[in-house]
């Protein structure tokens, strides 16, 4: 007969035996019995080396590159490796990789080896599990696919193995369920991030003893870095002969010694399903762990029974209680010569939770400072727990055990990996001892520590009921926008408040493309209410370090806005909270967690907070009569129902793709209210903008609105996204015949440059080449008004702040495009100095430099100093004049078209050149908040706007304004002696309809007049008047005049004596910038004589007196001017008293004379040229047969008078009389 000893001996040789062979793969030792992995016993946190059969047992993992670690992760990462995902450090874990290029991992295969230990022959297996992706990489559709390889008989898991040719189940394959949109993690567990497989592999033939390994394959697929997982893997073996026993397996146990006596630490021992027939048997014996047998428990070697049809009994073994402070400590129970069923997991622990401590206060462990004084160390304390995570607890002093120190926290969070235990339930005291740990997740070696209580950790029940310590009250002070990243580590674990939070980044979630549906998940940013609205800021983000080769500074960096506070709705058990933009949030309380470098609160469940009411999108302002508007919508990924082979595009349902159309009609009638022209950025095809523009179309008539009848122009580009940009252009009529937009030209820009990466391959540079629309704007009243717009959609920032090769990339193809674009804009500018040019879309970057680079201002002409950014040679100016960023039109806190990360910024750009900028009357810009601060789940609701992108959509105004100038102008008075004072007045009236912008008015003069004085009103500006080649000319200025306005000028000179004898003419013209409908009376005229001086004469010669009978008479009138000048405009009248039929007249050379017509004789001259030299003139007259005409006396007269002044007037007319001798009567 054996020994106690000897029978112990053996049984244990035995069962260490049997589970060596059971470490090597998984058992499958029962037909219809499933065999079950969920994954949580991977670690939620950190980064561990991964152990083929051991990390879990039974499963393999191989990878092309040379890494051996499994990193916690939940998807925020996109670096390659194999990963433990799950939310935050949940417990509810998956297995999942990330294939990639780099050296350390290539692509990844994983695996688990399964042996039949049935008895029988396996011929088919029944597989299901969950496929669950945590991560979008804004990238196509990914597979993870599945395959089996049947040992012969068995199989080692070596990556020549996962190579090798097996055989593919299709059914099982994992294609990621969300593709497009925006990079981020995604929450694996929620349905639309999950597909559950499900299917039977049949014709097996796997006899008793072999092995068949199932595995998946995650290739590197390049640009689709989707995080792909397996979880709740349920695999059931089916097959001929063998028995269908039941299978044994023992539980573990753990409680607290006590302090004397004994504890019984109770092991169950359990069937898979209820005993047959005479019950299932079996002996037990306890063995040492680091426990000893005597001294820490009562040592059993024993037999049980589980009688038939039961399916469990109880095995006892007692513990010995003590004082002594030791370590927690183990042993087991171990079961074997089992009858009646087939062996599970045959060894039960039994953990010894030792209870005779030293506490360290709560205070003590965290210390004052980042880093507790306690890391690394074994501590026991004690406190109220206050919330219960996925995988772990927090946990705080009570109210009046505080240091009163108020750099030390009274709260700790408690990392136990899985779910924790019952003992940890909120409001219960409990003892809890485990290893101080400063946390910082291996993804992110920037984060800022948490100081958590891990390892082994035991949780001890001291009492239950306890009130939760009253939270602190958080205030502005206390969350500083210019305080540091860890402000709040004093609060690190403890419940706070605040009097009221308010939300200033909504709740997000994750997209189901093909369903255009959204799933919330519960997570938002808040402020303390008071706090401005944080926005993302120039620089690199404190802490992170430049890239090689750049230095903070002369690189600025930004604060990541430390007042910014994340709230994970759900994080302790509550409901998620899916809340819009500027709600607030009051009896607000739970614990203060650290994750993703952001304070978070988790709140309370068991408080109700009250929200004030979310608001509701609002729309851009309406456009005047006068403006027309230029509007930019990316609209995120907007595919239709047809899958193109071309591309990586997701497929909508009909369901989906109508619910997209819908939301893009509402937003764009509604809030946009249908622009003139709309850039489109993240459209399918032109197939797909066209039906948009055909929705939009339709749903105004049916609305009763104007339609727009848009019209779509699009061109493919090199997206392998498949996603292009393109112009909505409005086509209706403004008047008959006249259409609101006409197009003259659209050009694709750029399609095929090519660019020459920094490792010195080359590649196409515009993925999505930029748009340019030639068109002109017509107005009703005939207005027009010629632009140009060019959109476009550059480079994401998606690997921009990579400290690598791919980082140094993706920098500089950021950089190309912006010059290549910078460019275009310059040479438009430069071959037509007035084109008016706009350009919008989403360019994927901030308008000024985040330290990485500044594209934004490389096209604006406005770039960042070289030393000031990661990008070398970026400091050129490429473009003049600069184009301006229409974003400073807008208040500050609205300069914003999207929200990443908790921070508002702006993406979405309108850019004007300074021609467009002075053509237009005025200019603004408006955003329709309809997107950026609503939640991910408005996305299902598809009769309203919201959220069908993740952008707001940007419109600019540009006012196309008239102003009808009119101008007088007069000269008092109208003729002056040389010297004396000239005064000419000028008058510019704007008769509207709007005010004049920058208007001018320029007066000219035919003399030179070197002492012209302008008087202008107030608020005019004249130049110096310029003098030369006969002309003076001034000009007067202004920045406005008003509608119905008047601006009157006065304009004095001497007239100079150079001048004399001539008319000095007065010339107005007016102008603006602003159009004038009617030039036609822009200008005036007046006119002013400077007089001359001559000394004018007439004398008479010829006889005195003559007879009867005399036949003729000759008599001269003479004209003499004796200067000293010309006399102008000389008129001349010469009269004789005789019938004008009797006088013949000879006039001198250079003189007109004309007889007038009266009876008798009269003539009128004046000279060809205008005047009347100095000296003489003889008008010569003769009378024929005077005395016939029987008059004793003829009387002759003639004078004359000019433009100039006589300084001797009495001679300027001579008369004579002539007496007639014989004359009957005399």
């Amino acid at each position: 007969m054996m020994t106690m000893f000897a029978r112990r001996l053996a049984l244990g040789l035995m069962l260490s035996c049997g589970a060596l062979a059971a470490n090597a793969q998984v058992n499958l030792t029962t037909l219809g019995a499933p065999v079950t992995q969920d994954f949580n016993a991977l670690s939620a946190s950190g980064s561990a080396t991964w152990t083929n059969d051991s990390t879990l047992p039974g499963w393999f993992h191989a990878r092309v590159g040379t890494g051996t670690t499994i990193v916690a992760n939940d998807g925020s990462s996109n670096a390659g490796n194999l990963y433990s995902y799950g939310t935050g450090t949940g417990s509810d874990r998956a297995l999942g990789s990330l294939g990639s290029g780099n050296a350390a991992v290539g692509n990844l295969f994983w695996g688990v080896r399964l042996q039949n230990n049935t008895g029988a022959t396996i011929t088919s297996l029944t597989i299901s599990y969950a496929g669950e992706q945590w991560r979008n990489s804004a990238a196509a559709a990914q597979t993870v696919a599945f395959s089996y390889l049947v040992g012969s008989p068995t199989v080692t898991g070596a990556l020549a193995e996962f190579q090798s040719a097996g055989t593919a189940v299709a059914a099982l394959d994992f294609t990621s369920p969300v593709t497009g949109g925006a990079a981020a993690a995604l929450d694996g567990n929620a349905a639309a991030n999950r597909t559950t497989l499900s299917a039977t592999i049949t014709g097996l033939s796997i006899p008793a003893g072999t092995e068949i390994m199932l595995r998946w394959a995650d290739p590197d697929q390049t640009g689709a870095d989707h995080g792909l997982s397996i979880d709740d893997l349920s695999i059931t073996p089916d097959g001929e002969g063998g028995g269908t026993d039941p299978v044994l397996s023992i539980s573990d146990t753990s409680a607290a010694e006590g302090d004397s006596g004994t504890t019984p630490f109770l092991f169950t021992v359990s069937l898979t399903q209820p005993a047959g027939p005479g019950g299932v048997s079996f002996d037990y014996a306890t063995a040492d762990g680091s426990a000893n047998a005597g001294s820490d428990y009562v040592a059993a070697t024993s037999s049980a029974t589980i009688a038939e049809g039961a399916t469990s009994v109880t095995v006892s073994i007692d513990v010995n209680g003590d004082t002594e402070t030791e370590a927690n400590e183990t042993f087991s129970v171990d079961v074997g010569n089992v009858v009646g069923a087939v062996t599970g997991d045959v060894q039960g622990l039994g953990t010894i939770n030792n209870d005779d401590v030293v506490i360290a206060p709560i205070h003590a462990i965290q210390g004052a400072g980042a880093m507790s004084p306690l890391v690394g160390q074994a501590v026991t304390t004690e406190g109220i727990v206050t919330g219960r995570k996925s995988n772990g607890f927090f946990l705080q002093s009570a109210d009046g055990e505080g240091d009163g120190n108020d750099a030390t926290s009274q709260g700790v969070f408690v990392f136990t990996s899985s779910a924790p235990p019952a003992n940890a339930a909120v409001g219960n005291r409990v003892q809890v001892s485990g290893s101080v740990v400063e946390f910082i997740p291996a993804a992110d070696l920037g984060q800022l520590p948490l100081t958590e209580l891990g390892g082994t950790v035991s949780v001890n029940l001291l009492t239950i009921g306890n009130a939760l310590p009253a939270p602190v009250v958080l205030t502005p002070t206390l969350l500083d926008p210019a305080g540091a990243l860890d402000q709040l580590e004093p609060l690190e674990g403890m419940r706070v408040t605040a009097d009221s939070f308010t939300v200033v980044a909504p709740t997000g979630g994750s997209t189901s493309e093909p369903n255009a549906t959204g799933t919330t998940n519960g997570i938002f940013n808040i402020v303390v209410t008071g706090t401005p609205r944080p926005f993302r800021e120039p620089g690199i983000q404190r802490p992170d370090a430049p890239p090689a080769g750049g230095s903070i500074p002369p690189i600025p960096q930004w604060d990541f806005n430390p007042e910014l506070l994340t709230v994970v709705s759900r994080g302790i058990g509550g409901a998620p909270l899916d809340v819009a933009v500027g709600q607030q949030l009051t009896n607000f309380v739970g614990p203060l967690d650290y994750g993703f470098r952001r304070y978070t609160i988790v709140p309370d469940p068991a408080v109700t907070p009250t929200i004030t009411p979310a608001p509701t999108p609002s729309a851009a302002r309406l456009p005047t009569a006068d403006e027309f508007t230029v509007a930019s919508y990316n609209v995120e990924r907007f595919f239709d129902t047809v899958n193109d082979p071309a591309t990586d595009d997701p497929v909508l349902t009909a369901a989906a793709f109508t619910n997209r159309l819908n939301k893009g009609s509402l937003a764009i009638r509604n809030f946009l209210n249908t622009p003139d022209i709309l850039g489109v950025v993240e459209i399918e095809n032109l197939t797909t903008l066209q039906a948009l523009a055909s929705k939009i179309n339709d749903d105004a008539v049916a609305a009763s609105q104007p339609n727009p009848e848009y019209v779509a122009f699009l061109q493919e580009g090199n997206d392998i996204g498949g996603i292009d940009v393109g112009f909505l252009v409005k086509s209706g009529e403004v008047a008959a015949g006249i259409d609101r937009i006409d197009v003259d030209a659209v050009t694709q820009l750029g399609k095929d440059e090519m660019w020459t990466e920094p490792a010195g391959g080359s590649s196409l540079l515009n993925d999505r080449p930029p748009l340019q629309l030639d068109a002109v704007v017509n107005y009703a009243d005939g207005r027009t008004f010629p632009i140009t717009v060019i959109v476009v959609h550059q480079r994401s920032l998606n690997g921009a702040e990579d400290d690598t090769a791919g980082g140094v990339r993706v920098r500089a193809k950021r950089q190309r495009q912006a010059e290549y674009l910078a460019n275009q804009i310059q040479a438009l500018q430069t071959a037509d100095p007035d084109r008016n040019i706009t350009v919008l879309g989403d360019f994927n970057a901030f308008e000024f430099n985040d330290g990485y680079g500044d594209s934004m201002n490389v096209v604006t002409g406005t770039p960042t100093p070289d030393n000031q950014t990661a990008v070398a040679g970026d400091g050129v100016d490429l473009v003049d004049p600069d184009l301006m960023n229409l974003f400073v039109e807008e208040p500050a806190d609205q300069r914003y078209s999207f929200v990443f990360d908790g921070n508002a910024q702006s993406l979405d750009h309108v850019l004007i050149n300074q021609a467009l900028g002075t053509a237009a009357g005025d200019f603004s810009l408006d955003h329709a908040r309809i997107n950026a601060d609503f939640p991910e789940i408005n996305r299902n609701d598809a009769n309203s706007p919201s959220r069908l992108s993740d952008h707001d959509p940007a419109i600019a105004y540009f006012a196309v304004s008239s102003a009808d100038l009119a101008v007088t102008a007069s000269a008092t008075p109208a003729d002056v002696a040389p010297g004396a004072s000239m005064t000419f007045n000028a008058t510019v009236t704007n008769d509207g309809p709007h005010a004049a912008a920058f208007p001018g008015v320029g007066f000219a003069f035919d003399a030179e007049l070197a002492d012209l004085a302008v008087s202008a009103p107030i608020g005019w500006t004249c130049d110096t008047p310029t003098v030369a080649s006969g002309t003076t000319v001034v000009a007067c200025s202004a920045d406005a005049l008003a509608n119905a306005a008047s601006a009157a000028f006065q304009l004095t000179a001497a007239a100079p004596a150079s001048e004399a004898g001539n008319a000095i003419n007065f010339a107005v013209l007016a102008t603006a910038q602003t159009p004038d409908p009617d030039e036609g009376d822009n200008d005036a005229t007046a006119s002013m004589g400077v007089q001359a001086t001559a000394d004018l004469g007439f004398s008479w010669s010829g006889p005195r007196f003559m007879y009867r009978t005399t036949t003729s008479a000759t008599y001269t009138a003479r004209l003499t001017n004796a200067g000293p000048m010309a006399a102008p405009l000389p008129s001349v009248v010469i009269e004789i008293d005789v019938p004008r039929e009797s006088v013949q007249f000879a006039q001198p050379p250079g003189w007109d004379c004309h007889l007038s017509a009266n009876p008798t004789f009269g003539i009128f001259c004046d000279t060809l040229s205008g005047s009347a030299a100095i000296g003489n003139a003889d008008f010569t007259l003769t009378l024929a047969n005077p005395g016939s005409l029987r008059k004793p006396y003829i009387s002759f007269r003639a004078g004359v008078a000019s433009g100039a002044i006589d300084p001797v007037n009495g001679n300027n007319s001579a008369r004579q009389r002539v007496r007639v001798i014989g004359v009957t009567g005399f």
